[in-house]
């Protein structure tokens, strides 16, 4: 079984260099897989860092693409129709792999050939110790895990961070959905994927010893900021499926805007509460959720208001397609 790794990155050079280590030291037969690393139009040093190790580590078959357009689902494009193997095995550019990772997925692929894709445990290493309410939103930084067992299951969601699958499958549901390009942020990236997977009853395998390390920042990641906004980007998902995947209309983008400005309100109301009984654990939460809801408020207006945005989201240039037998060679 041959893989294409493919790592997608931007303005990571002092952090790319672990997963490519990571990479590097692999058990798996150096002739079975592949590194493929898209530059999505980084102003640092990446590209010195990725050549450094091309020309170290002439063994290791290592290719590099560089993407000017702003947006990770175009450097996925990239990444997907260049591959050479049978194999997709996405990372993130601050991601650490054990070194049987590309083992343990082959692993869980052969136990049961009718697996499409294989999600591996994401655990998160913290550059030093966050505060204590952070655990409990681990999740939104990319943790996953289900049990120490290889399972198999149908619509089993993946993590992009952790997430192999056949290149097939890949090109024929049409890859991954948008998520920022430029300032916007336009769609639900794997979740769209995973969605489509689902509909499809794709058999999803387990890997609990592919485990991948997700390197964060506490001064950056740990904060009440960068968690609000990871809820404000899943609560967009809902009025961008509404509109752009299912296709509902305006009526029933309308019906969730309202539902959710209600939700909104509710949920700020509950904020105050807790703030003033002086329960943070809780405040936390609903300041989070009630940011979650107040997002598809805006983003509904701005698909309802906005021209060039809503066009933007229906165009559908992200779509994998392959034209031909030969993708980029």
């Amino acid at each position: 079984m041959k893989f294409s790794v493919i790592i997608t990155t931007f303005n990571r050079a002092n952090s790319i260099h672990m997963c490519l280590d990571s990479l590097i030291s692999q058990d798996y037969p150096k002739e079975n897989f592949e590194i493929i690393i898209v530059n999505n139009n980084s102003t640092d040093n990446t590209e010195e860092v990725v050549e450094d190790y091309i020309s170290r580590y002439p063994e290791v078959n290592i290719r590099y693409f560089f993407v000017p357009r702003p947006g990770q689902v175009y450097a996925r494009q990239i990444g997907i129709l260049a591959s050479k193997n049978e194999i997709l095995s996405f990372t993130d550019d601050d991601g650490i792999l054990v070194k049987n990772w590309l083992s343990e997925i082959a692993n869980v692929f052969e136990k049961n050939e009718n697996a499409t894709g294989v999600a591996g445990k994401i655990e998160i290493k913290w550059d030093k110790t966050p505060p204590e309410w952070i655990y409990d939103y681990e999740e939104q930084l990319g943790k996953l895990n289900y049990g120490d067992e290889i399972k198999y299951e149908t619509g089993l969601y993946m993590n992009a961070g952790n997430l192999s699958i056949k290149k097939k499958v890949l090109i024929e549901v049409g890859g991954f959905n948008p998520e920022m390009v430029g300032d916007w942020l336009l769609g639900d990236g794997e979740t769209g994927l995973w969605l489509r997977l689902k509909k499809n009853n794709c058999l999803i395998g387990w890997a609990p010893k592919a485990l991948m390390y997700h390197l964060q920042y506490a001064d950056k990641n740990a904060t009440v900021k960068d968690i609000k906004r990871r809820f404000m980007n899943n609560g967009i998902c809902v009025p961008y499926n509404i509109f752009a995947i299912d296709k509902e209309g305006n009526k029933n983008l309308v019906r969730n805007m309202f539902y959710a400005f209600r939700m909104g309100l509710r949920w700020s109301y509950k904020k105050l509460a807790y703030t003033l009984t002086g329960n943070m654990r809780r405040r936390y939460y609903a300041l989070f959720r009630s940011a979650f809801y107040f997002a598809q408020v805006k983003y509904s207006l701005k698909i309802i208001t906005d021209r060039e945005f809503r066009n933007s989201l229906t165009k559908n240039d992200w779509l994998v397609k392959v034209n031909s037998k030969e993708a980029l060679i």
